[in-house]
């Protein structure tokens, strides 16, 4: 049985062996890693586009006080009725009526910063009206023309464009800010992935040194054991420990595959490209200023740039609700010359003479002008308006709230990454000297057992000792990088470097 899963597990390694050779594999460090992730990770893809949905927005707010234009077209409206003419004391008698209207209007609008328009108002209509009652009929064809500029301007109340701009202002800087810790976090993820990747690739390095050095053990002890140099139990338990070595390694293949796809997923690589990673697993301390990271976190941290911009959003929803029950005024004018076609023009007047002739009349006719100012003011509202207040300012309350909380909780969590970088590094350092000496300790006893100083159980337990101890110092090392890579994150500052990450 012990025979079967070992040459299954052979078999697996060498199809695997066979898999890499068909399929080149991408290899990366980890700066390659995190260059590609920010290019073709699903995270970043999604917030790129909630990020060019904020940027359209405040594009749409700020055209909204730039000049624009609107044409209207009936091309046309044609209708004909039959109707009766119900006159007292006399018997009814029933018309045809008819109509068929062309129409075309044309609005030039430019948006002031007060919040008010002027527009400039275009209108141009022909229009054939004919009644028909019995054997009589009679027509008529009219073209108006008008030409005008009006105004209007809301007083004493909230002004909603320059409003809604601030709004999606604020609304483009908060997802610029998600996109920056989207980013961080991004570069967290890869970084925990690279590393998890480059952990399972080294435990099966590790693995497979522990098999050629049980290897090495198995074939001593035969040689040993046909020599009649040390009992049968001694080359039996060789050959257990040998089985027991292939099988770790074969889970630790397993155990590869799965970290290269998970890997490949959170930086947007294809899962059939072969994918492996390098690194250099030495490391250099540097100091770390306690204060210096709680104040780079508090002045650039995302999320606390988020909660001043919500609060802000809050104060600017209170506006708008409590300009509700404001009092109000609107003042509006015009000024607009109209023109009508002569009406003793015959039928078949062409398109061109009938606005002559309206064009002619608009110079003679007197203008139009006018100017109104209107007040309004809610007098009753069964205080609905006042509960909607309360309600907006209660989520200003919260929001600041939220401010103070997420400082403690920025505040809290530097002091925490931080002493897991310090207590990662002295486990560290500690465990790089035990592992030295776990190596030095297996090559005496390798010596030791070729002189036959030692039994095989003797051994394999510093063999177990020096995988123990290569094994440990590897999650040490990882533990110290991920650290490291949340303390960038968290403060937005790289003490090895001594440079800003903030944007």
């Amino acid at each position: 049985m012990k025979k079967a899963a070992t040459l299954l597990a052979l078999l697996v390694f060498a199809a695997g062996q066979v898999f890499a050779q068909t399929n080149t594999a991408r290899v990366f460090n980890l700066e390659e890693a995190i260059e590609y992730a920010l290019t073709n990770s699903f995270s970043i893809k999604s917030i790129g586009l909630s990020l060019e949905a904020a940027r359209q927005n405040l594009t749409a707010r700020e055209g909204a006080f730039k000049l624009n234009a609107d044409l209207s077209l009936v091309a046309p409206n044609y209708a004909e009725t039959f109707e009766p003419d119900r006159t007292p004391g006399a018997l009814n008698q029933y018309f045809s009526y008819g109509a068929t209207l062309y129409r075309g209007q044309l609005n030039i609008n430019q948006p002031l910063p007060s919040d008010g328009v002027f527009t400039l108002d275009t209108r141009l209509y022909r229009d054939l009206n004919s009644v028909r009652q019995a054997n009589l009929t009679n027509e008529q064809v009219e073209f108006f023309t008008s030409v005008g500029l009006r105004f209007q301007q809301p007083l004493f109340t909230v002004n909603t464009l320059k409003l809604g701009l601030e709004q999606a202002d604020l609304s483009y800087q908060r997802s610029t800010l998600q996109l920056q810790r989207t980013e961080l976090d991004v570069i967290f993820s890869v970084t925990q992935a690279f590393l998890n990747l480059y952990r399972a690739t080294r435990e099966l390095e590790i693995r497979e040194n522990e098999l050629e050095q049980q290897k090495q053990a198995y074939d001593l002890a035969s040689k040993k054991f046909a020599a009649g140099l040390i009992p049968e139990v001694d080359a039996l338990q060789t050959e257990v420990d040998l089985a027991q070595s292939q099988n770790r390694m074969f889970t630790a293949q397993t155990a590869l595959q799965r970290q290269e796809d998970i890997f490949k997923q959170i930086i947007g690589l294809s899962l059939s490209q072969a994918v492996g990673v390098r690194t250099d697993i030495s490391y250099q301390p540097f100091e770390i200023d306690l204060s210096q990271a709680v104040a780079f976190a508090l002045e650039n941290r995302s999320e606390i740039r988020e909660a001043r911009i919500d609060k802000r959003l809050r104060e600017l929803d209170i506006k708008e609700v409590d300009a509700r029950s404001s009092f109000r005024a609107n003042i509006s004018a015009f000024y607009d010359l109209s023109g009508v076609s002569n009406p003793e023009l015959p039928l078949s007047t062409g398109p061109y003479d009938l606005f002559k002739s309206s064009w002619e009349d608009l110079k003679d006719r007197p203008r139009n002008k006018g100017i109104s100012l209107t007040f309004s003011m809610p007098l009753w509202d069964s205080g609905v308006n006042r509960a909607e207040v309360a309600a907006a300012q209660a989520r200003i309350d919260q929001a600041e709230l939220d401010l103070e909380n997420e400082s403690i909780t920025v505040q809290r969590e530097i002091k925490d990454v931080v002493s897991r970088v310090l207590e990662a590094r002295n486990r560290l350092e500690v465990l790089e000297k035990s592992q030295n000496v776990a190596e030095r300790s297996y090559e005496i006893s390798l010596a030791r057992f070729n002189n036959g100083d030692i039994t095989t159980q003797d051994l394999a337990l510093d063999r177990d000792r020096l995988t123990q101890a290569r094994s440990t110092f590897l999650d040490a090392y990882i533990d110290y990088q991920v650290a490291v890579a949340d303390l960038k994150r968290k403060t937005l500052y790289d003490f090895e470097k001594n440079v800003s990450l903030a944007k």
